[in-house]
């Protein structure tokens, strides 16, 4: 049976509240979240560890200048205003998931994608979306933006199978990432949206 536009309207507001305040609450987490090793965090709330990390690490300041703002314009405009994630993006998505049978789509933060890629799966699901949530607001409590960035930068998926900029960089540009032009700095950063997209 079709479900009436009316019927999600009134269904996504009564459900307003409950996400809100679920996603609220995660924002009153105690103590300490992680153990930071040379090669990777332990998230000590349910004891798992991160995937390992690279050993050719990149700071942010041996980037081209522009870069971080060229990054966190393309991947999280209010990156520097919220809190780990984006309540209306997710409850969104979450309605769409519920009412219409979707599945769950982006509504991911830096720090989202940053928790997903350290400790989680792909997997497109309402209770995934949760524990990626709760990894990131721990994460904006343990961090500065600057250390989030980092870590996102030599962390996340760039395509080929490859984990880092520093692999990105040698792969499509067969230099490091201290050698990169804004111009190609900024390419690489649009092969984030899809990866394994062919050239």
């Amino acid at each position: 049976m079709k479900i009436s536009n009316n019927y999600i309207l009134i269904f996504s507001i009564c459900l307003a509240p409950f996400f809100s305040l679920l996603l609220i609450s995660l924002e009153f987490l105690e103590g300490r979240y992680f153990l930071f090793k040379e090669n990777s965090i332990k998230f000590l709330i349910d004891q798992s560890y991160s995937i390992e990390l690279n050993q050719d690490w990149v700071n942010l300041e041996e980037l081209p200048q522009g870069a971080v703002q060229a990054l966190v314009s393309v991947e999280d405009s209010r990156f520097y205003n919220h809190k780990g994630f984006s309540l209306f993006d997710i409850h969104s998505a979450m309605i769409q998931n519920l009412v219409l049978g979707k599945k769950l789509r982006g509504a991911s933060t830096i720090t989202q994608q940053l928790s997903r890629t350290l400790f989680l799966n792909r997997e497109k699901t309402i209770k995934r979306k949760l524990q990626e949530i709760r990894i990131a607001v721990a994460l904006e409590r343990s961090l500065t933006k600057k250390e989030i960035l980092e870590y996102y930068l030599n962390t996340v998926y760039w395509g080929k199978g490859f984990n880092g900029i520093y692999f990105a960089s040698r792969y499509h540009f067969r230099k490091p990432p201290n050698e990169l032009t804004l111009d190609e700095f900024k390419e690489l950063v649009q092969k984030l949206k899809r990866p394994d997209r062919n050239p």
